[in-house]
């Protein structure tokens, strides 16, 4: 079905290089879109009037990847996970500004060229699994401590690939209670994928491909297919995007119509207002294609021409879309296949009628008088709002 709400809420340009973004509640305040470009990460907030440009900090060196979350406990500020060309480096907001909080050993060539962040061991904290596209393995990370004073990431595993590493996600299967971790690696011109359960013994190999009929060139999960479990989806530099179920074996479940040139962007989740995942492709001609789950039709259900070369995305919790491009861009777009009037917005804690309303593009006065809603101090977390 195409979209019936299409907006772009906020566009900055300017930033140095290729941009990564991603979302998490950094400041405690709302949530924040996370970009790195260059050595430098900046937050974005919802205001009053729009969203606006929160601290920055640089890392010295060039950032290579990017992730958001990591809490141990539910509320407390999520952190930003930097994969940078040695290490791999965490920053957190202190009293109004970024910090770096903890940093791993120096892995030299190793260029961590993607991150992806999941509770492995089940102790409510996520661990870190960083892509060094430098070597043939995969690099765990535990966080320990509680205080900025007592964070250390330590060496938790490494993983031998059969090639370098490209890219990294995680998924749920259904009967598994730890996270699947699924790594795209360099097979001669090509690539292969591999899977990898960790149990209390360490981690144990699922199953694989070897060989692909294209370079990986993103890498997501998410319920796109029916029935329990989650599927792993992987863009091609063949233009041609491909879902697949791991049970006995990696088996292909979905295959789409050619995209563009190749597709270096990919997401996974609920865009605002609906119930069930979308499966987003970002192409480096400026397109946005979106396949609705259970992902069936190899033409998307709708495109959305962002403009500019895609080089990162990413679903916010409220379903907002954050966007990197390649040309140093961040975007924020409001995508949905309902009309506005039937938009709804469950209240998130520290979120205001102020942020909520810059965060779908109306106003206070609006959401107020769509809601009846007598003192627009008195919202609460949990609390359906109707947005106009």
């Amino acid at each position: 079905m195409p979209l019936a709400t299409t907006k772009m809420l906020f566009s900055l340009f300017g930033l140095n290089g290729r941009v990564n973004v991603d979302w998490g509640r950094v400041t405690g305040a709302g949530e924040n879109m996370v970009a790195a470009a260059g050595s430098r990460v900046t937050l974005f907030s919802a205001s009053n009037e729009g969203y606006v440009l929160g601290p920055e900090v640089d890392a010295g060196v060039q950032i290579l990847s990017l992730a958001v979350g990591l809490p141990i406990t539910t509320g407390a500020p999520a952190n930003i996970v930097l994969g940078l060309e040695d290490r791999v480096a965490l920053y957190g907001s202190r009293q109004g500004e970024l910090v770096r909080l903890a940093e791993t050993q120096n892995e030299p060539g190793a260029r961590f060229a993607d991150l992806a962040l999941a509770d492995l061991d089940g102790d409510g904290r996520e661990e870190i699994i960083a892509a060094p596209e430098g070597m043939a393995s995969l690099f765990f990370y535990r966080l320990t401590g509680q205080s900025a004073g007592e964070l250390r990431l330590e060496l938790l595993a490494i993983r031998v690939l059969p090639g370098p590493a490209q890219k990294v996600t995680t998924f749920r299967r259904a009967g598994d209670p730890a996270p699947i971790v699924m790594a795209a690696y360099r097979r001669d011109s090509g690539s292969g994928l591999l899977t990898l359960i960790f149990t209390e013994r360490g981690f144990t190999e699922g199953p694989a491909q070897e060989i692909l009929p294209a370079q990986v060139r993103s890498l997501t999960a998410g319920d796109l297919k029916a029935g329990p479990g989650e599927e792993a989806a992987w863009g091609g530099s063949d233009g041609f995007l491909r879902v697949v179920e791991a049970d006995d074996a990696l088996r292909l479940v979905f295959i789409s119509d050619n995209l563009g040139s190749e597709i270096p962007a990919l997401t996974a989740g609920k865009l605002a207002g609906e119930e069930t995942v979308t499966l987003v492709a970002g192409t480096p001609e400026g397109f946005l294609f979106g396949y609705r789950a259970p992902v069936v039709n190899n033409a998307p259900d709708w495109a959305v021409r962002a403009g500019n070369p895609v080089n990162d995305l990413a679903v916010s919790e409220g379903g907002l879309l954050g966007l990197g491009t390649v040309d140093g861009g961040v975007q924020i777009w409001l995508l949905s296949r309902l009309n506005n009037n039937s938009l709804t917005h469950t209240v998130q804690p520290g979120e205001t009628i102020y942020t909520i309303a810059a965060k779908y593009g109306t106003t206070v006065r609006a959401i107020v008088n769509a809601n009846t809603i007598a003192d627009p101090a008195m919202i609460f977390p949990g609390q359906k709002i109707r947005i106009p």
